[in-house]
């Protein structure tokens, strides 16, 4: 098990966006299954790297992350149509959930999987957003519950779970939690930048 405080985890995200290293010790226990891809070092932080080319399966965290929100998921993802996530926020939004979702314009008008995608999410009465500004939406994280965050390189597609060589970061910190919303928060209620997607 590797480890890492809360102050560090910008270095995380680095590493996961741009391909960096931090390097750390070995810790006991890292070979335990139970703490697989877990990063730790002396805080009350819990962050876990997973990389899809180390048979991590990021996928499944995401999933599991999605179906133990309880209140709020607030999700800014360049590309989805990943079968097995879609499930999960519509399930979300039927127990109850408060979802929210962002993604690129582009992508949700040109690509037919994440369109049929986006249409069932918003049939589950999820509002949508996507860029109205001519950059791309190229972000991809999820906050749940204000005090858990996915973020990395991987979007929530069957090839990013099975081809691609991607990581998430899965981060259990209320003060990284708050920076992530605070930033979505933005996003969402900037109606200059983002509008409603209505298919």
């Amino acid at each position: 098990m590797r480890v890492i405080n809360s102050s560090v985890s910008a270095i995380l995200l680095c590493a996961a966006v741009t391909g960096c290293s931090a390097a750390s010790e070995e810790q006991p226990g890292q070979g335990d299954p139970a703490n697989k891809g877990a990063v730790t070092e002396g805080s009350s932080a819990d962050v876990q790297a997973l990389f899809t080319s180390e048979g991590e399966h990021p996928e499944e965290a995401i999933v599991q992350l999605i179906e133990e929100a309880k209140s709020s998921l607030d999700i800014a993802v360049y590309s989805i149509s990943y079968e097995p996530v879609v499930t999960a926020i519509i399930d979300a939004a039927d127990r109850g959930v408060q979802v929210r979702l962002i993604t690129d314009r582009g992508h949700a008008e040109e690509k037919g999987k994440q369109k049929k995608a986006l249409k069932r999410i918003r049939e589950a009465g999820v509002p949508v957003k996507v860029n109205a500004h001519q950059g791309k939406m190229h972000l991809k994280m999820l906050i749940a519950d204000h005090s858990r965050v996915e973020a990395g390189s991987m979007n929530y597609l069957e090839s990013s779970a099975r081809e691609n060589d991607d990581v998430a970061l899965i981060i259990k910190d209320a003060a990284v939690a708050a920076k992530f919303e605070q930033v979505f928060s933005h996003l969402w209620d900037d109606a200059y930048r983002f509008t409603d997607w209505s298919g």
